[in-house]
């Protein structure tokens, strides 16, 4: 064998053994690029479970973060959920999608992407057409989608071009339906125990707690005057023995409506007690000022048209913090008290405790 030939062998051997350990350092690289792609996929929903069990904005916000950390060009994160016949934006984080937080699309719009998204249930994407944001150059609408349908629509954008797999994006969103719906669940759960079904007032345990908190405040910081105004519907029982119990369920409608406009919105508190009987903390006025804007009240259902024959009035008993009691649980019997007073006497009128032992109809 000639010197030249041996040569070339050298040269092949060398060339050849050069392609095998490049190819297999590229299969490396992938292999490294796939099990950090996958840890980052596990992250993302190990994270969205543990968020399910605080509310339906940390599920998405976990959403957020996983999407950015998985594709580090994605700028824009923008969640709509169905409503009607819209897809109402509930969250939009990025600097340029901060304007974009309460944009409302038609679902039949086929000319954006998360309404293809949702018309479809699959996933669009887009570097041209129905781009949301005027700097976007590319975009994917990601549908949330679990065994109830669309939950919602995921749009992740990026002001520059981005090419590549997405699919580790895709799944995430998917494993996102899950959590979602748990949180929803959840946040459901806790609305109902916290308001009346019937009334939308606070439930008796909401505003039970409620009331502690506001005792304890008032209490520690010196705070304002707090009067317990505790009603009960006068006649309530010949309402659904003669009317039937939808008919009372609208008075029971109406009384809280009644109670509401006479309360200061997002300052004073309302619940229904239970039955036909309610509950309201007047915050941060007199405690005769309190009495007469009860009397108020009771005018206001002895006059109210709750849409039936019958007559209805108002038993209303109040007492105050601190004058009359220094703790919740006392507030609440002396008011009871009260309201009993009231019963005892005539009904449809106010009464309101001095001090634990006596209690005085309000002329």
């Amino acid at each position: 064998m000639t010197a030249g030939l041996c040569g070339a062998l050298v040269a092949l051997l060398a060339g050849t053994l050069w392609i095998v350990r490049a190819e297999r350092a590229a299969s490396r690289l992938r292999v490294a690029s796939m099990q950090r792609r996958e840890a980052q996929f596990f992250d993302a929903v190990r994270d969205m479970l543990d968020a399910a069990r605080r509310s339906t904005d940390e599920v998405v916000a976990a959403l957020d973060r996983a999407l950015r950390h998985i594709e580090p060009l994605v700028d824009a994160v923008l969640v709509f959920v169905p409503r009607d016949d819209e897809l109402a934006c509930v969250w939009a984080t990025g600097e340029r999608a901060s304007y974009y937080s309460t944009l409302r699309l038609a679902r039949g719009n086929d000319a954006s992407l998360p309404a293809r998204a949702a018309s479809g249930e699959c996933t669009v994407r887009s570097s041209g057409d129905g781009l949301l944001l005027a700097t976007d150059r590319a975009a994917l609408a990601l549908p949330m989608i679990d065994e109830r349908g669309l939950r919602a629509v995921v749009y992740v954008a990026s002001c520059r071009r981005w090419e590549g797999p997405h699919d580790v994006l895709v799944r995430v969103v998917e494993h996102s339906a899950a959590p979602f719906a748990i949180a929803l669940e959840r946040e459901r759960d806790r609305n109902e125990a916290t308001y009346d079904g019937l009334t939308g007032l606070l439930s008796p345990r909401a505003f039970r707690q409620r009331l502690r908190e506001e005792v304890a405040r008032a209490r520690t910081n010196d705070g304002p005057t707090l009067s317990l105004w505790f009603l009960d519907t006068d006649g309530f029982k010949n309402v659904n023995d003669s009317l039937g119990h939808a008919a009372g369920d609208r008075v029971l409608q109406r009384m809280g409506e009644l109670l509401g406009r006479h309360l200061v919105p997002r300052f004073d508190l309302a619940a229904r007690n239970g039955g036909d009987e309610f509950c309201a903390l007047v915050r941060g006025v007199p405690k005769t000022r309190a009495v007469v804007r009860a009397q108020a009240l009771c005018a206001a259902v002895r006059a109210g048209d709750f849409g039936i024959s019958l007559p209805l009035s108002a038993s209303i008993g109040i007492a105050s913090f601190p004058a009359d009691a220094q703790t919740a649980s006392d507030l609440l019997e002396l008011a009871d008290g009260a309201m009993y007073h009231s019963k005892r006497n005539g009904r449809d009128r106010v009464s309101f405790a001095v001090g634990r032992d006596r209690f005085v109809i309000a002329e």
